[in-house]
């Protein structure tokens, strides 16, 4: 759709009359805004961009925040229809770019340090848009195209955003605080006006054109753009308003206002409870007060009271007990209101499950309305619903959806509140937990291409993408080529394996170059992050046996990534890489066994030289046949038992229960899935990120539990076209649902009974289905209903 749109920017006279200097335009805001009239409504649909992010509005309505999350070879624009927010008469469009270069501030921890979700360019803040409104004959009414239209541009410099920490350490600057008697907060509106420091509107400049967006020449002669433009990939994020009123206020005085209103020379103070952990664009509404200091601090838990000056590992968590509970280190947003009629909108969304509001007034009073969030998020389809007699099975499935919701914005996160990153290995069980409740695959193909784009030279893709600061984990690429294969068996889309095969290569390749003279991997380099095993807090989550000589769960991470490599390959027309890939598979199996089998104990020690076992090193042993039957088993029973195993936690839990299935032991998947089951008991609403002294209350490789419902207790998988079932409903007396299968929905309904386990499978249309009983014995179901006992 793109044109005729120029990239505008901010004239050099506007950073003079600013006193904006080079570097100190870095998170800061530059506010673009057109004005026009209408003589009818008429219909329009644009294309809109900015860097680096913008929020965008429609007559004071919030209509969007972008653009989707790229790199430095992929910079999107979104398309939307915005025909719904035009009126007739005076319209007005306001867009808010903030700049997060990182090329601007370079020290980790700086308070202007920017997002680091956010890969931003050092091209300054810029804004395309393009669209003609049309009337409906198709006439145009007005040309509202960023180059031709009479864009206007102010760079705010009364603030920018900082980071504050602790809280914001791993995430850069998201805080505000603002001045709203030097900062005007109707800029946005059409009535807008002079307030302190910014200039009246009729004196804002007008944006410079800076180059064009869609250039001919030059992809004709191989020019990469400044910001090369992409299509978004992936559905726009929804915002849905939800009011949060105050009669949510643990405070009783609270219940039934309609309004807080604050007396001159006072202090109010109360907590909300907004029912669910939201991430939300927030909108806050005041009158008067001019001079009064406003605090909102957003939170997802209490602490013990005696304890709030703990880090976040050891206080002993309350959640919802605001009695026995204080709150911890939270977001926090400050503004210092003018006097007159504000809505004050938070540039970037907040997560929170309680929000803490604090108003000090001066010499007037306040008065606030109830507080509005617009609800944002990935607008994830879920196809999947479960049942039972047993309560935790219907609530603790809905906990992880919830926190699956959590972590699913214009990218996968590992947790909304703290860090807002795609890692590899958070992105891989969330992709496989999107999997087993919708058909919707493209946020895990958009992931795909992000962790591509960040393969680096030293053979690794980066620790998270897309992200401001590089960083690698160098096991985190091992999850990567498990997550190319897992996305092909989901959707059979042999291009996929095609398309990143070559990164597959290279990742075994660098791993091979770190075999020792043992001949398993060592000294990876980088961080090389297993699990935040308490043992191994001081090596920040990495094996103590990678300190001396190689790791054994490493070097079966790396056999790992050797099968599915060999699958990739075999299944993309290159059966010879499959071969050697297999080959050098069996090679590291064996040498782990030969070194790290521990005759005594019964199990491999971590390392050659280190007397030390872990659960996932057993369980990765069994998932490649290290160690099968009965032998299999006894390992994987020995490793529940012993307690001088280190255990896994949430994030290494998904081949445990994997290595536990396929042992036919699954029975011990149900001892372990109680460190799931007692959160509902503490009153958590979603996941998270450990089970104790956990960072974040939602942390998306926690929602384990929906994969285990579906696909281990129901039993019921679809990959490459064919669904396979095969329950385990050791601790259940029965389960029922929907599952999304390939070719659309499977229901099911599991009951013992004295006879067996009676089973009415309802199969999609032309669907190949397979069932296999306890006996192992294989049974085709036709479409349609299914009725037996198995």
């Amino acid at each position: 759709m793109w044109k005729d749109a120029q990239w505008i920017g901010i004239p050099a006279q506007e950073y003079i009359d600013r006193k904006i200097y080079q570097g100190d335009a870095n998170d800061r805001f530059a506010y673009f805004r057109l004005t026009f009239d209408l003589n009818q409504k008429g219909s329009l649909k644009i294309c809109l961009s900015a860097n680096s992010r913008y929020r965008f509005w429609i007559n004071g309505q919030p209509v969007l925040s972008g653009p989707c999350r790229g790199d430095r070879w992929h910079h999107y624009y979104d398309e939307m229809d915005v025909s719904a927010y035009l009126k007739q008469g005076r319209n007005v469009f306001a867009v808010q770019v903030l700049l997060g270069d990182f090329n601007a501030i370079s020290t980790f921890g700086d308070d202007r340090m920017p997002l680091i979700s956010i890969a931003s360019l050092p091209a300054g803040h810029r804004l395309a848009i393009e669209g003609c409104i049309l009337d409906q004959n198709g006439a145009v009414l007005e040309d509202i195209t960023s180059g031709k239209a009479d864009w206007r541009v102010c760079l705010d410099n009364t603030y920018a955003l900082v980071c504050e920490h602790p809280v914001n350490d791993n995430m850069g600057a998201i805080t505000e605080h603002i001045d709203f008697r030097r900062t005007c907060g109707s800029w946005k509106k059409e009535e807008a006006g002079d307030s302190g420091e910014l200039p009246e509107m009729e004196e804002w400049k007008k944006a410079v054109s800076l180059e064009a967006v869609n250039d001919p020449l030059t992809g004709q002669v191989g020019f990469i753009s400044v910001l090369p433009l992409f299509q978004r990939p992936i559905p726009l994020l929804k915002e849905q308003d939800r009011e949060i009123p105050f009669a949510y206020a643990f405070e009783p005085e609270y219940q039934d206002l309609c309004e807080v209103i604050a007396a001159p020379h006072s202090v109010k103070e109360f907590t909300l409870n907004c029912r669910d952990l939201l991430n939300a664009f927030m909108r806050y509404t005041f009158d008067g007060g001019r001079d009064a200091k406003v605090t909102f601090t957003y939170f997802e838990r209490f602490v013990d009271a005696g304890e709030e000056k703990k880090t976040n590992f050891d206080s002993t968590v309350v959640r919802d007990d605001a009695v026995k509970g204080v709150i911890p280190a939270g977001q926090r947003d400050t503004i210092i209101l003018d006097g007159e009629h504000l809505c004050y909108e938070p540039f970037w969304f907040r997560t929170m499950r309680f929000l803490k509001i604090r108003i000090e007034t001066a010499d007037e009073e306040v008065r606030m309305s109830p507080v509005h969030a617009l609800v944002t998020g990935y607008p994830l389809e879920t196809d999947t619903e479960v049942h039972s007699s047993v309560s935790w099975v219907e609530t603790l499935y809905d906990m992880c959806v919830r926190t699956l919701r959590g972590c699913m914005m214009d990218a996968y996160m590992d947790c909304p509140f703290y860090e807002q990153m795609q890692y590899p290995m958070d992105t891989r069980l969330q992709s496989l937990f999107t999997y087993v409740c919708s058909s919707d695959t493209r946020l895990a193909r958009k992931a795909l291409e992000d962790f591509h784009s960040s393969l680096t030279p030293y053979g690794y893709v980066q620790g998270r993408a897309p992200s401001g600061y590089q960083q690698i984990i160098s096991t985190f690429s091992v999850y990567y080529v498990q997550m190319i294969l897992e996305y092909y068996r989901q959707t059979g889309d042999v291009s996929v394996l095609k398309a990143y095969r070559a990164d597959v290569d290279r990742i075994l390749e660098t791993f091979a170059q770190k075999e020792g003279r043992s001949g398993l991997a060592e000294n990876l380099d980088y961080w090389e992050f297993v699990d935040w095993q308490s043992d191994w807090g001081e090596l920040f989550g990495r094996p103590r046996a990678s300190l001396s000589g190689p790791s054994a769960v490493i070097n079966l991470m790396y056999a790992q990534a050797l099968e599915a490599g060999a699958q990739i390959n075999e299944n993309s027309g290159r059966p010879g890489m499959a071969q050697e890939y297999r080959k050098r598979k069996e090679h590291i199996l064996s040498i782990v066994k030969e070194l790290c089998w521990d005759p005594g104990k019964g199990l491999l020690k971590e390392g050659p030289d280190l007397e030390q076992y872990c659960q996932y090193t057993q369980a990765r042993a069994v998932l490649l046949d290290l160690f099968r039957g009965e032998e299999a088993k006894e390992i994987m029973r020995k490793t529940f038992l012993d307690k001088d195993v280190l255990p896994c936690n949430f994030s290494t839990s998904f081949e445990l229960f994997r290595a536990v299935e396929k042992a036919e032991c699954y029975k011990l998947g149900y001892e372990k899935l109680q460190e799931w089951i007692q959160l509902i008991d503490e009153h958590c609403l979603t996941c998270p990120e450990t089970p104790h002294a956990s960072r974040s209350e939602c942390h998306g490789w926690s929602a384990l539990p929906m994969y285990e419902i579906i696909r281990a207790m129901a039993g019921i998988r679809g990959e490459e076209g064919v669904i396979t079932i095969r329950p385990h409903l050791e601790e259940l007396p029965d389960l029922s649902g929907k599952a999304a299968v390939p070719g659309g929905v499977l229901s099911f309904r599991y009951e013992k009974t004295a006879e067996g386990l009676r089973c009415e499978l309802i199969v999609p249309e032309h669907a190949e289905c397979l069932f296999t009983g306890t006996d192992g014995t294989v049974k085709k179901l036709h479409s349609g209903r299914n009725v037996f006992i198995a």
